[in-house]
């Protein structure tokens, strides 16, 4: 038996485990498996213990970086420990981007890197030496130890999203995720992922590492008939689409709007600026009418240079975001802007505060941009410029397990505090209290329980600092915050209603 685990990975905003769902669509009829969540309140490591002695000897384990990958490495230790036959794969965004760190652990056996669905099955042939199963030198996407040595195979190419059969929706709990999941978008909210990859190469993304440049999107048809079917059986009232670029090819988009335009559903997804910027305005309102009601945008900076330097120049520019927040007022469509501060440039004052000064041009236009802001996280992408420059301002990766989830690291990963030599604790200090200022001066529609007085208060504080532009020391703005358990705008998913 296969045991597949998604460890704790958020406090709130958590959907269906899709990766793992996908991992089964392919196990079914093969190999008997379970999955755990423990975002359900399941402790994974004591269910483990509990099926062990009925024939399980394969774990799965999924892991992000932050919480999960605290998680993962906890379970992975605890599991080995009291149970050292099993043996232990770990796949997604981490172990892919950090193969030998995990693998020089002791508590993982095995790495699949990138979508290596059909690898996870051929891997799990191998061990169990079935006829005609390749050599373990042969399956794609697999790195694993022999010896001391740790051996990477050739890279998995991404399997054609219309090729993945529907997710075995039955191996999960969908009830329990969508009764507590109502959203900006509307109640009963699910995810779904349509599509792989990205076909943009952008020097501060771990995507573009993973994919390099490579994109592939499930039909319209497909996807329009998988979320009338999530209507039909789970009655959803809103979908999330968590690719990493929905919005590549405008005809699917147009079509896949039209094909569930009936449906009365919310959703939202993620974009490239310049992209949706040449979509025709008969596509912009097909989405619209469609119940497209946000759209994540990486504007990342209003600097030409920097978005030279994330190679994303060229098409996209400050301009792009001026006109793209103008559209999205026209259409009724909330934009979500990211910025990405911080980056290892000549001069990261000026560039911050040209940044800030930028935003609050966005915000007079369009006063419902949620804006989004992260700092500069160098990723494991060797191709980038950036990735490079960080290096020789003096970054480094850690090179345990053990330190990554250290408190020192724990955050690296959400561009919140990435430990850049080149940020001092003022450029933090800047960019945190406009932060804070402008989350009370707007507050975010995604936070469903800040509404009324609460909104009011808020943006009592935060108006004569906005105006003003004296933003040192919010004390007032942080408590209101905290004690109204107000919760900034972020890209992981939307609050809930308490």
């Amino acid at each position: 038996m296969i045991a597949l685990i998604n460890p704790k990975s958020a406090n709130w905003g958590f959907r269906v485990p899709n990766s793992l769902l996908t991992l089964g669509a392919f196990l079914e009829g093969k190999y008997d498996y379970s999955i755990t969540d423990e975002n359900l309140g399941i402790n994974a490591a004591s269910a483990i213990a509990q099926m062990a002695p009925h024939g399980v000897k394969y774990i799965g384990i999924t892991v992000m970086p932050a919480l999960q990958l605290r998680r993962a490495y906890a379970i992975s230790k605890e599991i080995k420990t009291r149970f050292p036959e099993l043996k232990i794969i770990w796949g997604g965004y981490f172990p892919s981007l950090h193969p030998n760190t995990v693998l020089n652990s002791a508590y993982v056996d095995f790495v699949l890197k990138g979508h290596a669905e059909l690898s996870f099955t051929e891997l799990i042939d191998a061990l169990e030496s079935k006829p005609g199963a390749k050599k373990l030198s042969e399956i794609e996407g697999l790195s694993y130890k022999e010896g001391s040595v740790v051996k990477h195979n050739k890279k998995a190419e991404p399997i054609d999203p219309d090729l993945i059969p529907r997710l075995p929706y039955h191996r999960s709990e969908v009830e329990k995720y969508l009764s507590i999941s109502k959203t900006y978008l509307g109640p009963r909210t699910i995810g779904y992922h349509s599509s792989v990859g990205c076909p943009f190469l952008c020097g501060f993304c771990a995507v573009a590492g993973l994919y390099k440049g490579k994109w592939l999107g499930r039909s319209a048809e497909l996807t329009a008939d998988d979320i009338i079917y999530l209507k039909e059986k789970f009655n959803i009232g809103a979908v999330e689409f968590h690719d990493n670029n929905f919005f590549v090819a405008e005809k699917r988009v147009y079509d896949f709007s039209k094909a569930i335009k009936h449906l009365n559903i919310g959703w939202w997804g993620e974009a490239r600026p310049d992209t949706v910027m040449k979509f025709s305005d008969d596509t912009w309102q097909m989405m619209s009418d469609a119940g497209c009601r946000m759209i994540f945008f990486g504007a990342e900076s209003s600097s030409e240079e920097v978005l030279k330097l994330m190679h994303k120049g060229g098409t996209q520019t400050a301009q792009t975001l001026i006109d793209l927040a103008a559209k999205c007022k026209q259409y009724g469509i909330v934009p979500e802007f990211s910025f990405v501060l911080g980056n290892p440039t000549d001069n990261v004052t000026r560039d911050i505060k040209n940044d800030l000064a930028f935003i609050k041009k966005i915000k007079q236009i369009n006063p419902d941009t949620e804006i989004i802001i992260y700092t500069y996280s160098p990723v494991n992408f060797e191709d980038s410029e950036m990735s490079m420059a960080a290096k020789l301002k003096g970054f480094d990766y850690p090179k345990t397990l053990e330190e990554w989830i250290s408190p020192k690291w724990q955050n690296f990963d959400l561009r919140k505090n990435p430990l850049t030599p080149w940020l001092k604790p003022h450029h933090f200090k800047m960019i945190r209290n406009f932060e804070k200022t402008l989350n009370a001066y707007y507050p975010t529609k995604s936070d469903l329980k800040i509404k009324g007085w609460k909104r009011s208060l808020l943006k009592l504080l935060g108006g004569w600092r906005y105006r003003t532009s004296i933003l040192s020391a919010p004390y007032e703005i942080m408590l209101a915050q905290k004690l109204l358990k107000y919760r900034q705008p972020e890209i992981e998913g939307f609050a809930f209603e308490e």
